[in-house]
């Protein structure tokens, strides 16, 4: 290979013959690049979406039977296990204090009454205080009322002292709940708890999952069309 110091004069300036470079041509092929790009990606998000929301017919069995409780709700009002029977329920746990998981359940759970609306009062959402010391009738009818719940569909229940509310949570729906050393604070499980109409758990579900709604809303209505309890 020859150097460009080392070339003589008539050497050096001959032009170099290259192919010219068609920048149009470039261009669009450039951008018809992008485009299959975008076209690809876009597709591959649809696919990932659509297998979100798919749901499942999976059967949905009797798990264990929802434990036999007596509490109160935010109007103050009696609720055991009895009222609702002949329903098919979605439970969860919370406390008001919460500063992790607990809005965000909420808020699930406000999402679902919303799709529920036309049910009438077949349908209960439940949500149980692990907190019960604490989360008197009116702190959780204030909670309540912060997120728009409807005290007829959706009910907040506390009322034992918090050693028995946390042994019907993990001896009775299977969930775990524990304390922490903070007065104010526990671990708990983030799962919803589907209880079909004869009272028996049939399911359960992230419920800090968005994509978790499609198959609640799906399996509540198979239950539905189950034979019910008395």
């Amino acid at each position: 290979m020859i150097r460009a110091m080392d070339a003589t004069p008539a050497e050096a300036s001959v032009p170099e013959h290259r192919p010219r470079l068609d920048v149009r041509r470039s261009g669009r092929a450039v951008t018809a690049t992008v485009a299959v790009v975008l076209i690809v990606a876009a597709a591959v998000w649809a696919l990932r979406a659509s297998s979100r929301a798919r749901v499942s017919d999976q059967p949905l069995a009797a798990v264990a039977e929802a434990p036999e409780f007596s509490l109160r709700d935010q109007a103050g009002r009696d609720v055991s296990n009895a009222d609702l029977a002949g329903k098919v329920w979605l439970a969860d746990f919370i406390f008001t204090r919460c500063a992790g998981p607990c809005p965000m359940l909420t808020l699930r759970m406000k999402s679902l009454q919303l799709s529920l609306s036309d049910l009438g009062d077949e349908v209960k959402l439940v949500s149980f205080s692990i907190d019960p010391e604490f989360d008197s009738p009116a702190v959780l009818r204030r909670y309540a009322d912060r997120f728009g719940a409807d005290g007829d569909r959706w009910l907040f229940l506390t009322g034992i002292e918090k050693a028995a509310m946390h042994a019907l949570v993990k001896d009775g729906f299977l969930q775990a709940v524990a304390e922490t050393g903070d007065s104010e604070r526990y671990v708990h499980s983030t799962r919803f708890v589907l209880v079909d109409r004869n009272g028996w758990i049939r399911a359960w579900y992230d419920g800090l999952e968005a994509e978790s709604k499609p198959q609640i809303l799906h399996d509540i209505e198979r239950l539905l069309g189950e034979p019910g309890g008395s």
